[in-house]
Protein backbone atom coordinates (compact mmCIF):
# COMPACT_ATOMS: atom_id res chain seq x y z
CA UNK A 1 0.00 0.00 0.00
CA UNK A 2 1.40 3.66 -0.98
CA UNK A 3 1.88 5.93 1.78
CA UNK A 4 -0.48 9.16 2.35
CA UNK A 5 1.21 12.37 1.25
CA UNK A 6 0.61 14.12 4.00
CA UNK A 7 2.11 17.51 4.57
CA UNK A 8 3.92 19.26 7.46
CA UNK A 9 2.33 22.65 8.82
CA UNK A 10 5.32 24.11 7.75
CA UNK A 11 5.04 22.79 4.01
CA UNK A 12 1.45 23.34 4.05
CA UNK A 13 1.68 27.08 5.20
CA UNK A 14 4.22 27.37 1.77
CA UNK A 15 1.30 25.78 -0.25
CA UNK A 16 -1.37 28.32 0.72
CA UNK A 17 0.79 31.32 0.09
CA UNK A 18 1.34 30.23 -3.50
CA UNK A 19 -1.90 30.71 -4.98
CA UNK A 20 -1.94 34.39 -3.07
CA UNK A 21 0.82 35.43 -4.93
CA UNK A 22 -0.11 34.33 -8.02
CA UNK A 23 -3.44 36.25 -7.39
CA UNK A 24 -1.56 39.20 -6.89
CA UNK A 25 0.33 38.87 -10.77
CA UNK A 26 3.51 37.61 -8.88
CA UNK A 27 4.43 34.66 -11.11
CA UNK A 28 7.51 33.59 -10.52
CA UNK A 29 8.11 32.59 -6.58
CA UNK A 30 11.30 31.39 -4.85
CA UNK A 31 10.67 29.20 -2.13
CA UNK A 32 13.12 29.35 0.38
CA UNK A 33 13.20 26.00 2.65
CA UNK A 34 16.18 24.43 4.70
CA UNK A 35 17.62 21.13 3.56
CA UNK A 36 16.26 18.16 4.77
CA UNK A 37 12.85 20.26 5.14
CA UNK A 38 10.80 18.05 2.18
CA UNK A 39 10.53 20.42 -0.49
CA UNK A 40 10.57 17.64 -3.77
CA UNK A 41 7.56 16.20 -1.36
CA UNK A 42 6.05 19.88 -1.06
CA UNK A 43 5.95 20.01 -4.92
CA UNK A 44 4.93 16.53 -5.47
CA UNK A 45 1.61 17.73 -3.73
CA UNK A 46 1.51 20.74 -5.85
CA UNK A 47 1.84 19.17 -9.17
CA UNK A 48 -0.77 16.86 -8.20
CA UNK A 49 -3.21 19.89 -7.63
CA UNK A 50 -2.11 21.75 -11.09
CA UNK A 51 -2.26 18.27 -12.79
CA UNK A 52 -6.21 17.63 -11.41
CA UNK A 53 -7.02 21.08 -12.26
CA UNK A 54 -6.01 20.10 -16.20
CA UNK A 55 -2.57 21.61 -16.51
CA UNK A 56 0.84 20.46 -17.41
CA UNK A 57 3.61 20.50 -15.17
CA UNK A 58 7.52 20.46 -15.86
CA UNK A 59 9.72 19.44 -12.93
CA UNK A 60 13.28 20.26 -13.56
CA UNK A 61 16.64 19.27 -12.09
CA UNK A 62 20.29 19.54 -13.33
CA UNK A 63 21.91 16.14 -12.11
CA UNK A 64 21.20 12.63 -12.64
CA UNK A 65 20.78 11.85 -8.99
CA UNK A 66 17.90 14.74 -8.33
CA UNK A 67 15.96 13.08 -11.18
CA UNK A 68 16.07 9.72 -10.28
CA UNK A 69 15.15 11.26 -6.73
CA UNK A 70 12.50 13.44 -7.69
CA UNK A 71 10.88 10.51 -9.78
CA UNK A 72 10.76 7.82 -6.92
CA UNK A 73 8.91 10.58 -4.83
CA UNK A 74 6.43 11.25 -7.56
CA UNK A 75 6.17 7.07 -7.47
CA UNK A 76 6.00 6.59 -3.59
CA UNK A 77 3.14 8.60 -2.97
CA UNK A 78 1.61 7.22 -6.33
CA UNK A 79 0.97 10.64 -7.79
CA UNK A 80 -0.41 10.23 -11.98
CA UNK A 81 2.14 11.33 -14.00
CA UNK A 82 -0.18 12.39 -17.22
CA UNK A 83 0.55 16.47 -17.37
CA UNK A 84 3.59 16.25 -14.78
CA UNK A 85 7.15 15.83 -16.72
CA UNK A 86 10.35 15.25 -14.60
CA UNK A 87 13.02 16.39 -16.83
CA UNK A 88 16.84 17.69 -16.72
CA UNK A 89 17.87 21.44 -18.06
CA UNK A 90 19.45 20.20 -20.12
CA UNK A 91 16.89 18.77 -22.23
CA UNK A 92 13.63 20.10 -21.21
CA UNK A 93 12.91 22.26 -24.37
CA UNK A 94 13.85 19.65 -27.01
CA UNK A 95 12.47 16.65 -24.82
CA UNK A 96 9.33 17.52 -22.83
CA UNK A 97 5.70 18.23 -24.30
CA UNK A 98 5.75 21.74 -24.92
CA UNK A 99 3.45 24.68 -23.72
CA UNK A 100 3.50 24.11 -19.49
CA UNK A 101 1.80 25.93 -17.32
CA UNK A 102 3.67 25.81 -14.80
CA UNK A 103 7.54 25.21 -14.51
CA UNK A 104 9.58 23.80 -11.09
CA UNK A 105 13.35 25.10 -10.75
CA UNK A 106 14.56 22.63 -8.40
CA UNK A 107 18.19 23.97 -6.55
CA UNK A 108 17.54 27.44 -7.83
CA UNK A 109 20.50 28.96 -6.47
CA UNK A 110 21.44 28.15 -10.21
CA UNK A 111 18.73 29.74 -11.74
CA UNK A 112 21.36 32.32 -14.05
CA UNK A 113 23.18 28.99 -15.51
CA UNK A 114 22.63 29.23 -19.27
CA UNK A 115 20.68 26.26 -19.54
CA UNK A 116 17.92 28.03 -16.65
CA UNK A 117 17.98 30.57 -19.02
CA UNK A 118 16.80 29.19 -22.17
CA UNK A 119 13.93 27.63 -20.54
CA UNK A 120 12.95 31.30 -18.98
CA UNK A 121 13.52 33.01 -22.44
CA UNK A 122 11.37 30.18 -24.48
CA UNK A 123 8.12 31.21 -21.73
CA UNK A 124 8.79 34.16 -20.56
CA UNK A 125 4.67 34.01 -19.57
CA UNK A 126 4.40 30.88 -17.82
CA UNK A 127 4.33 30.28 -14.49
CA UNK A 128 7.34 28.95 -12.42
CA UNK A 129 8.43 28.31 -8.94
CA UNK A 130 12.14 28.21 -8.17
CA UNK A 131 12.98 25.49 -4.67
CA UNK A 132 15.96 26.13 -2.92
CA UNK A 133 17.77 26.32 0.66
CA UNK A 134 19.86 28.98 0.01
CA UNK A 135 17.77 31.53 -1.93
CA UNK A 136 20.90 32.97 -3.76
CA UNK A 137 23.60 33.01 -6.45
CA UNK A 138 26.54 30.48 -5.52
CA UNK A 139 28.71 33.94 -5.54
CA UNK A 140 26.07 35.46 -3.10
CA UNK A 141 24.28 37.79 -5.31
CA UNK A 142 20.49 38.20 -5.17
CA UNK A 143 17.98 36.80 -7.38
CA UNK A 144 15.32 39.27 -7.56
CA UNK A 145 16.39 39.56 -11.87
CA UNK A 146 14.89 36.57 -11.91
CA UNK A 147 11.82 36.03 -9.19
CA UNK A 148 8.96 38.41 -8.07
CA UNK A 149 8.72 37.40 -4.66
CA UNK A 150 10.20 35.55 -1.83
CA UNK A 151 8.08 32.81 0.00
CA UNK A 152 10.46 31.82 3.21
CA UNK A 153 9.48 28.70 5.05
CA UNK A 154 10.86 27.40 8.61
CA UNK A 155 14.33 28.14 9.83
CA UNK A 156 16.65 25.19 10.38
CA UNK A 157 16.57 25.50 13.79
CA UNK A 158 12.97 25.45 14.40
CA UNK A 159 13.30 22.20 12.39
CA UNK A 160 15.77 21.07 14.29
CA UNK A 161 14.21 22.09 17.28
CA UNK A 162 10.74 19.83 16.28
CA UNK A 163 12.85 17.01 15.52
CA UNK A 164 12.15 17.29 11.49
CA UNK A 165 16.27 17.99 11.28
CA UNK A 166 18.63 16.27 12.93
CA UNK A 167 20.85 17.63 15.76
CA UNK A 168 24.56 18.28 15.05
CA UNK A 169 27.83 18.93 16.73
CA UNK A 170 30.25 21.27 14.21
CA UNK A 171 33.89 19.78 15.07
CA UNK A 172 37.24 21.49 13.67
CA UNK A 173 40.34 19.47 13.23
CA UNK A 174 42.09 22.21 11.03
CA UNK A 175 44.39 20.34 8.35
CA UNK A 176 45.88 24.03 6.66
CA UNK A 177 45.42 27.19 6.35
CA UNK A 178 44.02 29.15 3.39
CA UNK A 179 44.05 32.59 4.31
CA UNK A 180 46.83 33.39 1.80
CA UNK A 181 45.60 31.47 -1.18
CA UNK A 182 44.37 32.69 -4.39
CA UNK A 183 40.92 33.14 -5.56
CA UNK A 184 39.54 32.16 -9.26
CA UNK A 185 36.19 34.38 -10.16
CA UNK A 186 35.97 34.91 -6.58
CA UNK A 187 36.16 31.64 -5.23
CA UNK A 188 39.65 29.61 -3.57
CA UNK A 189 41.82 28.53 -6.46
CA UNK A 190 41.04 24.93 -5.69
CA UNK A 191 43.98 23.41 -7.34
CA UNK A 192 45.95 25.63 -5.03
CA UNK A 193 44.09 24.52 -2.23
CA UNK A 194 44.50 20.31 -3.35
CA UNK A 195 48.40 20.87 -3.44
CA UNK A 196 47.70 21.98 0.42
CA UNK A 197 45.24 18.99 1.44
CA UNK A 198 47.28 16.23 -0.30
CA UNK A 199 50.49 16.48 2.06
CA UNK A 200 50.86 13.16 3.54
CA UNK A 201 50.23 14.55 7.21
CA UNK A 202 47.11 15.65 6.20
CA UNK A 203 45.69 12.34 5.07
CA UNK A 204 46.48 10.97 8.50
CA UNK A 205 44.83 13.63 10.53
CA UNK A 206 41.53 13.34 8.46
CA UNK A 207 41.54 9.52 8.61
CA UNK A 208 42.35 10.04 12.44
CA UNK A 209 39.30 12.50 12.82
CA UNK A 210 37.00 10.73 11.09
CA UNK A 211 37.70 7.25 13.13
CA UNK A 212 37.33 9.52 16.48
CA UNK A 213 33.76 11.01 15.63
CA UNK A 214 32.62 8.18 13.83
CA UNK A 215 32.43 5.88 16.58
CA UNK A 216 28.75 5.71 17.91
CA UNK A 217 27.20 6.26 14.71
CA UNK A 218 26.55 4.39 11.54
CA UNK A 219 29.76 5.46 10.18
CA UNK A 220 28.41 6.37 6.83
CA UNK A 221 30.48 10.12 5.75
CA UNK A 222 29.97 12.13 3.07
CA UNK A 223 33.66 14.17 2.56
CA UNK A 224 34.00 16.87 -0.06
CA UNK A 225 36.94 17.80 -1.71
CA UNK A 226 38.84 20.15 -3.68
CA UNK A 227 39.92 18.22 -7.33
CA UNK A 228 39.30 15.28 -8.45
CA UNK A 229 42.23 14.11 -7.96
CA UNK A 230 41.92 15.16 -4.26
CA UNK A 231 38.77 12.96 -3.88
CA UNK A 232 40.23 10.05 -5.54
CA UNK A 233 43.45 10.43 -3.31
CA UNK A 234 41.24 10.75 -0.55
CA UNK A 235 39.28 7.33 -0.92
CA UNK A 236 42.35 5.81 -1.40
CA UNK A 237 43.70 7.17 1.56
CA UNK A 238 40.36 6.21 3.77
CA UNK A 239 40.89 2.58 2.04
CA UNK A 240 44.48 2.04 2.50
CA UNK A 241 43.37 2.97 6.68
CA UNK A 242 40.76 -0.14 6.58
CA UNK A 243 37.61 1.89 5.52
CA UNK A 244 35.49 1.15 2.82
CA UNK A 245 35.48 4.17 0.64
CA UNK A 246 34.42 5.10 -2.70
CA UNK A 247 35.04 8.22 -5.11
CA UNK A 248 32.77 9.38 -8.00
CA UNK A 249 32.37 12.29 -9.90
CA UNK A 250 30.57 14.03 -13.24
CA UNK A 251 32.89 11.66 -15.35
CA UNK A 252 31.40 8.38 -13.28
CA UNK A 253 29.30 6.45 -16.12
CA UNK A 254 25.57 6.89 -15.23
CA UNK A 255 24.88 3.24 -14.01
CA UNK A 256 28.31 3.05 -12.18
CA UNK A 257 27.04 6.48 -10.47
CA UNK A 258 23.87 4.92 -9.19
CA UNK A 259 25.14 1.67 -8.17
CA UNK A 260 28.16 3.36 -5.71
CA UNK A 261 25.18 5.42 -4.46
CA UNK A 262 23.39 2.12 -3.65
CA UNK A 263 26.22 0.79 -2.14
CA UNK A 264 26.43 3.76 0.26
CA UNK A 265 22.61 3.54 1.17
CA UNK A 266 22.79 0.09 1.62
CA UNK A 267 25.67 0.76 4.17
CA UNK A 268 28.71 -1.53 2.22
CA UNK A 269 29.91 1.89 1.63
CA UNK A 270 31.15 3.92 4.51
CA UNK A 271 32.30 6.61 2.79
CA UNK A 272 31.91 9.01 -0.19
CA UNK A 273 34.50 11.33 -1.47
CA UNK A 274 33.30 13.70 -4.13
CA UNK A 275 34.30 17.17 -5.18
CA UNK A 276 30.61 18.88 -5.16
CA UNK A 277 28.47 16.01 -6.99
CA UNK A 278 26.10 15.58 -3.80
CA UNK A 279 26.01 18.71 -2.31
CA UNK A 280 22.35 19.62 -3.32
CA UNK A 281 19.33 17.26 -2.71
CA UNK A 282 20.97 13.95 -2.06
CA UNK A 283 18.80 12.32 0.56
CA UNK A 284 20.36 9.79 2.67
CA UNK A 285 19.19 9.49 6.16
CA UNK A 286 21.84 7.32 7.16
CA UNK A 287 24.89 10.14 6.60
CA UNK A 288 25.81 10.86 10.05
CA UNK A 289 29.09 12.70 8.88
CA UNK A 290 30.18 15.50 6.53
CA UNK A 291 33.93 16.04 6.18
CA UNK A 292 34.47 19.53 4.84
CA UNK A 293 38.19 19.33 3.26
CA UNK A 294 37.16 22.38 0.19
CA UNK A 295 37.51 25.28 1.59
CA UNK A 296 34.61 27.85 0.25
CA UNK A 297 33.83 31.82 -0.02
CA UNK A 298 30.18 30.50 -0.72
CA UNK A 299 27.70 30.30 1.68
CA UNK A 300 25.40 28.49 -0.72
CA UNK A 301 28.21 25.78 -0.92
CA UNK A 302 28.24 25.29 2.93
CA UNK A 303 25.17 25.32 3.58
CA UNK A 304 24.03 22.95 1.28
CA UNK A 305 27.47 20.64 1.82
CA UNK A 306 26.56 20.57 5.82
CA UNK A 307 22.86 19.97 4.71
CA UNK A 308 23.95 16.34 3.51
CA UNK A 309 24.37 15.16 7.09
CA UNK A 310 20.75 16.42 8.80
CA UNK A 311 18.35 14.18 7.71
CA UNK A 312 16.95 12.86 10.83
CA UNK A 313 17.08 9.57 11.93
CA UNK A 314 16.27 8.23 15.54
CA UNK A 315 18.74 9.23 18.24
CA UNK A 316 20.99 10.85 15.39
CA UNK A 317 23.43 13.42 15.81
CA UNK A 318 25.16 14.83 13.31
CA UNK A 319 28.68 15.71 12.97
CA UNK A 320 30.17 18.12 10.55
CA UNK A 321 33.83 18.23 10.50
CA UNK A 322 35.57 21.25 8.71
CA UNK A 323 38.78 20.92 8.28
CA UNK A 324 39.70 24.16 6.11
CA UNK A 325 37.79 26.75 8.42
CA UNK A 326 34.75 27.07 6.77
CA UNK A 327 32.87 27.87 9.90
CA UNK A 328 34.81 30.88 10.64
CA UNK A 329 33.71 32.27 7.40
CA UNK A 330 30.42 31.32 7.25
CA UNK A 331 29.31 30.64 11.12
CA UNK A 332 26.70 28.20 11.65
CA UNK A 333 24.17 26.01 9.03
CA UNK A 334 21.66 27.23 11.42
CA UNK A 335 22.55 30.46 11.88
CA UNK A 336 19.68 32.98 11.31
CA UNK A 337 19.70 34.55 7.76
CA UNK A 338 17.88 37.70 6.56
CA UNK A 339 17.79 36.40 2.57
CA UNK A 340 16.83 38.71 0.06
CA UNK A 341 15.82 38.79 -3.59
CA UNK A 342 17.56 42.57 -3.83
CA UNK A 343 20.42 42.34 -1.32
CA UNK A 344 23.31 40.00 -0.95
CA UNK A 345 22.93 37.99 2.26
CA UNK A 346 25.37 38.29 5.11
CA UNK A 347 27.74 35.75 5.92
CA UNK A 348 28.68 34.48 9.12
CA UNK A 349 31.55 36.60 10.87
CA UNK A 350 34.90 35.54 12.93
CA UNK A 351 33.87 38.72 15.68
CA UNK A 352 30.84 40.38 15.57
CA UNK A 353 30.39 44.07 15.53
CA UNK A 354 31.29 44.46 19.23
CA UNK A 355 34.65 43.13 18.57
CA UNK A 356 32.74 39.68 20.71
CA UNK A 357 34.09 35.86 19.32
CA UNK A 358 31.15 34.89 17.23
CA UNK A 359 32.37 31.30 18.26
CA UNK A 360 34.87 29.50 20.34
CA UNK A 361 36.44 26.39 19.83
CA UNK A 362 37.05 23.68 22.77
CA UNK A 363 40.70 23.00 23.02
CA UNK A 364 39.75 19.28 24.18
CA UNK A 365 37.08 17.65 21.93
CA UNK A 366 37.20 20.83 19.54
CA UNK A 367 33.91 20.77 19.03
CA UNK A 368 32.70 24.65 17.81
CA UNK A 369 29.76 26.39 19.90
CA UNK A 370 28.78 30.23 19.81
Amino acid sequence: MQPKLTLRPYQNEIVQRMPVEWRRGNKRLLICSPCGSGKTTVFAEVARRVQENGKRVWFLVHRRELLDQTKDTFKRFGIPMDTIHIGMFSTAIKRLPPNPDLIVHDECHRTLARTWLNVINQYPDTHMVGLTATPCRLDGKPLGAVYDVLIEGATTQSLIDQGYLAPYRMVVADVAQFDDSGTVAGEYDMGQASRLLTERAVYGAVIDTYREYSVGTTGRAIYFCTTIEHSKQTADEFCCAGYRAEHFDGTTPAKLRRAIIDRFRRGETQILTNVNLVSEGFDVPDCDIVGMLRPTQSLTVYIQQTGRALRPQEGKVATLIDHVGNHLRHGFPSDPREWSLTEQVRSGRVVTEDGLYAVRRCQNCYAVYP
